[in-house]
């Protein structure tokens, strides 16, 4: 796909623009601020979600099919019934602050197995096409709902488009999961895996962006 030098030029400092956004929002949610999720996910859907009055910039630019995405999660294991939030760990807090919480991976996976969708195992960490990186599903709720980290992503962002309103309704129908996109004040929102995996989507973004920069720089 060629881009004309001009767009070409502007979509490249779009590209830096929602990286550096990416990066500033990261690092609040990283200091305790995890209201700052939706605005992550506003950025990471800029970048990645194509809709009907905005291109996504990975198309701009024509890397949606160039750029492979670093995988942390792997799919649910369709043979077990309970709840899974492959993005994240669950990390145990003392007695004087309930049971636990959720938090992201970021670099803490060991090189293990993951399945793939076609049932496969590849290692953490290896990066995968786009297509099934942002449909896989990712987090599966306590009635078996998954979803992927589009959903996640456009559920918590603020697009106002059709495939954006389906992603919040089906996260809205989650009985252990929906609050989160209604904003529960009553409730941490570690309490839920929703907000955790989309910092954990926003490392993987930047970590496979920092590992592709020639090919990125290719299209400069």
């Amino acid at each position: 796909m060629l881009v004309p030098l001009r767009t070409q030029a502007e979509s490249l400092q779009a590209l830096e623009d929602l990286l550096s956004a990416i990066r500033s929002a990261s690092e609040r949610f990283d200091q305790g601020r995890h209201i700052e999720a939706k605005s992550l996910a506003g950025h990471l859907g800029a970048l990645l979600h194509h809709c009907d009055d905005s291109d996504a910039v990975i198309d701009r630019l024509g890397l949606r099919d160039t750029l492979t995405w670093v995988d942390t999660a792997g799919v649910p294991n369709p043979k077990t019934t309970c709840s899974t939030a492959g993005l994240t760990l669950m990390r145990i807090r003392s007695r004087h602050h309930g049971a636990g919480e959720f938090v992201p991976k970021l670099a803490m996976y060991p090189p293990v197995p993951i399945r793939t969708r076609g049932g496969d195992q590849i290692f953490s960490g290896t990066r995968i096409p786009f297509g099934d990186w942002w449909t896989n599903p990712v987090v599966k709720d306590a009635d078996g709902a998954e979803y992927s980290r589009k959903q996640l992503v456009l559920a918590l962002g603020h697009a106002h488009d059709p495939e954006s309103a389906a992603a919040r309704d089906a996260l809205e129908s989650s009985p252990s999961l929906g609050w989160v996109v209604a904003g529960c004040a009553d409730k941490s929102l570690c309490g839920s895996p929703v907000i955790a995996s989309v910092r954990q989507i926003g490392y993987e973004v930047m970590r496979s962006i920092s590992e592709q920069r020639d090919v990125i720089e290719a299209v400069s």
